[in-house]
């Protein structure tokens, strides 16, 4: 017969492995409470409310590490992709995300690159190269002026011309997702002219990928084993 308590282990565990980093110190923070809720239930399953205690202790000192390994490659990364022209990096929770405006890339109203947006979406495609331990999704934001449908189709398009021209740049393309999403996100006030240029972006999510949060976890019990 099996143990419902294994079962549900496992699902407490699953349920906190995506606790990754903001960066290094505030990764091993934010580790230590994934890390901790992850053993306090743990241990309360296989040892009452005393193996809680102790799980939360052995829980928040693995979750740290793993945070603060991501944290630490996050930061790196960020470091680099400030390098890259035109690219506006923001850390934003757990991922970086980094903010191209569409006049920037694109002429109005079209999804072709500009040429001379080509070599800074290089650039971009170069780091990416080397953390590439991170998944992507790449979103494509117009304003509120026009048609819906036409926005939404004209936001697909770009989010996929920047997926096309990364994956030729050598970025492995099962690691991005291209996504329309029309006026849905507005970052600024559609109402004014500044509002709606800002609204008018390809926005890049980057994260770590479940391969680098194993190995961040692998490396942490490597180091207490």
């Amino acid at each position: 017969m099996v143990d419902t308590r294994w079962m549900s282990i496992a699902l407490i565990v699953a349920s906190v492995s995506g606790g990754c980093a903001t960066n290094q110190g505030k990764g091993a923070l934010i580790g230590a409470g994934g890390g901790a809720a992850a053993g306090a239930g743990i241990g309360a399953l296989v040892g009452g409310g005393k193996g809680a205690l102790v799980g939360a202790a052995i829980g928040a000192g693995a979750g740290a590490a793993t945070g603060a390994v991501i944290g630490h490659y996050m930061d790196k990364q960020q470091e680099a992709l400030k390098k890259v022209k035109g690219a506006n990096v923001q850390r934003q929770g757990d991922q970086l995300v980094v903010r191209f405006n569409s006049a920037i890339l694109f002429d109005t109203g079209k999804s072709r690159l500009k040429p001379q947006s080509e070599q800074d979406l290089a650039s971009f495609a170069q780091v990416l190269k080397e953390y590439r331990d991170t998944d992507l999704i790449i979103e494509g934001h117009t304003d509120n002026v026009g048609k819906r449908a036409r926005n939404k189709k004209l936001s697909d398009a770009r989010a996929n011309a920047v997926v096309s021209f990364l994956a030729k740049e050598g970025v492995a393309k099962q690691r991005m997702t291209g996504l329309g999403l029309a006026d849905e996100r507005p970052v600024a006030d559609n109402t004014t002219q500044q509002g709606r240029q800002q609204n008018r972006r390809v926005e890049v999510q980057i994260k770590a990928n479940e391969k680098m949060q194993q190995q961040a976890a692998q490396e942490q019990g490597k180091s207490h084993g």
